[in-house]
């Protein structure tokens, strides 16, 4: 890696985290290149970001990764792939990835998430808890970081995964997130899953990809995992009040809570018939605990509640022109 300017490249730049890390690289000024398979598209999404360079190309395809990764250092695989397609495409497109950071010697950067822990045997839980994924999805996180791992003791691949919660913030679209905001500009009731008055917490989608960022800029972080929690342990029901009480409208908050009425609905939607099992995310408390992240990285960003909330209807206002 060259220590004074190494270059990013993010693959899934256009999904929350993705765009997320290409902020923080972007206020570093250090080189970025994106892998997507809309250049125009893309384009959208590069205002005032710095020394970022577009490469169309499809990341399922070994050939145009290949492309990618002349030059690169490091890899931050952001990649969405909707729920219903996991098990099918999951799997091969971080294989894809990891040969190829194998072959030219790249840093993998990889964000998890809480699945593989499972239902918390403690809280709040640390990066020792045990990987017991109950879940069919947990399952496939679980095989995705035993592919890293198993890179990195048969081939030297130096890789990092930082865990965290549910993202909120700008550019998280995944058909729930933002609706949550355009509905509460709007004035629309704002539809929830789950347990409104439970302890949980939620992470500013910029907050991780600066962790990712800081994660791959510093050799101790090879071969680690740390777990990145929100600011601080919240309620839905706050959280959701606080977007209503800054949009300035006077939208209700519902909830569907019941396993009966999400089976019904899953019969006609593929995604909802693949949230079912997650939904004890929304029911029991899961909490992660950041003292790794903080004793060998740095302090963890943390962006409060009221400030990630501003900035994200500034962000749904602008880009869905409300």
């Amino acid at each position: 890696m060259n220590p004074d300017k190494p270059t990013h490249l993010i693959l899934g730049f256009t999904g929350g985290i993705g765009h997320a890390v290409a902020i923080a690289l972007s206020k570093r000024n250090v080189p970025i290149k994106v892998l997507v398979r809309n250049a125009e598209k893309a384009k959208k999404y590069t205002d005032g970001l710095r020394n970022l360079e577009i490469i169309q190309g499809d990341a399922s395809k070994p050939e145009d990764l290949k492309k990618a990764f002349q030059g690169i250092d490091v890899v931050h695989y952001c990649i969405n792939v909707p729920y219903h397609h996991w098990e099918k495409h999951a799997l091969q497109l971080l294989k894809n990835c990891v040969d190829a950071a194998i072959e030219h010697k790249v840093k993998l950067i990889f964000p998890g998430n809480v699945y593989v822990y499972g239902h918390a045997k403690y809280n709040p839980v640390d990066e020792k808890h045990p990987h017991a994924a109950h879940t069919k999805k947990g399952q496939i996180r679980m095989e995705m970081e035993e592919m890293l791992a198993l890179a990195r003791k048969e081939h030297g691949l130096d890789y990092t995964i930082i865990r965290m919660p549910d993202f909120y913030g700008p550019y998280v679209v995944n058909g729930f997130s933002e609706k949550i905001y355009i509905n509460a500009l709007k004035g629309i009731s704002l539809q929830w899953i789950g347990d409104l008055d439970m302890d949980i917490e939620y992470i500013f989608i910029e907050d991780g990809g600066e962790a990712m960022v800081m994660a791959a800029l510093s050799d101790k972080s090879n071969g680690e995992v740390f777990n990145i929690p929100g600011v601080e342990i919240t309620a839905s029901r706050k959280y959701l009040s606080e977007i209503v009480n800054q949009a300035g409208t006077r939208s209700k908050i519902n909830t569907m809570n019941s396993d009966f009425v999400f089976k019904l609905i899953g019969w006609f939607s593929p995604v909802v018939k693949e949230l079912v099992e997650m939904l004890y995310l929304k029911r029991e408390k899961l909490i992660l605990k950041g003292n790794k992240f903080e004793e060998m990285i740095g302090p963890m960003p943390a962006t409060d509640y009221k400030t990630g909330i501003s900035i994200t209807l500034d962000w749904a206002r602008d880009f869905y022109k409300l």
